[in-house]
């Protein structure tokens, strides 16, 4: 699984967050636990802007907060504009934080437990982001990545006959509810769900875009149906830097996932 969404999509009212504008509207402390995790680190921190990621990396070993005039001069004159938008970015991220410096001077400081949990990313260190399979011995199921992919694509085929009605599509009721409440779907009177026009602009999307708009739809739910979305973010950031067809990726405790993926 990818952790890069592809780039912002419009068709109508249908629309697609990518990463970051996402991560913008999680609270504060949401996103201070989110970023108690190295895989969660690298993953934010690769998809920043060219510049907000040097940006990181100056600050990365430093303890202290920079003034701010000394972080403009790292840029010129003729990219400041690039600057304040990688500035933008990593404020409204929380991995900058403003501070006033001895004698009233405006400071910047790198987020600390992103600063710490990205070094360990980086240098290695820490404790393994999966468990260790080793001694389990091959896997007697295990599947090529071809067979994967097939696997998948059917899985999401019934996802789209279902939204058309047809009879020989069937999915959890976990998933048709998630589908009603993205607006895909609707359902009245206690009849079977049938398309909305927004569910016929989810199908003109290619399938990156849709199982990205669908992962949001998921992420926007999760709380409301008493599911912690800092474990399910961390575990598909984690999930994301797996290899496709090995064993070896850490899934307990995302059980309430099982209704919906498999």
């Amino acid at each position: 699984m990818e952790a890069t969404p592809p780039p912002r999509l419009q068709r109508g009212q249908l629309q697609c967050k990518n990463l970051h504008e996402f991560l913008r509207g999680l609270s504060p402390p949401v996103l201070d636990r989110l970023y108690g995790h190295p895989a969660t680190c690298l993953a934010v921190f690769r998809e920043l802007p060219g510049l907000a990621q040097a940006g990181v990396m100056r600050m990365l070993f430093l303890e202290q907060p920079l003034p701010q005039a000394a972080v403009a001069l790292w840029v010129k004159k003729e990219h400041s504009k690039e600057q304040a938008e990688s500035r933008e970015v990593l404020l409204a991220l929380r991995l900058w934080h403003p501070h006033t410096l001895p004698g009233g001077l405006p400071g910047v400081a790198l987020h600390p437990n992103f600063r710490q949990n990205l070094r360990v990313a980086l240098l290695g260190g820490g404790k393994a982001w999966s468990d260790d399979t080793s001694q389990l011995g091959p896997d007697k199921h295990a599947r090529d990545v071809p067979a994967l992919d097939k696997y998948a694509e059917e899985r999401w085929e019934v996802i789209l006959h279902f939204m058309v009605g047809s009879p020989s599509a069937a999915v959890s009721q976990d998933l048709a509810q998630l589908l009603v409440q993205a607006g895909l779907m609707k359902s009245e009177g206690g009849e079977a769900p049938c398309i909305t026009s927004a569910g016929f602009q989810f199908l003109l999307l290619d399938t990156p875009a849709q199982l990205w708009y669908f992962v949001l739809q998921y992420l926007r739910g999760a709380e409301a149906r008493g599911m912690d979305l800092v474990e399910i973010l961390s575990f598909l950031f984690q999930l994301s830097f797996s290899t496709l067809g090995k064993v070896g990726t850490q899934v307990s405790g995302q059980g309430g996932l099982r209704g919906y993926w498999e």
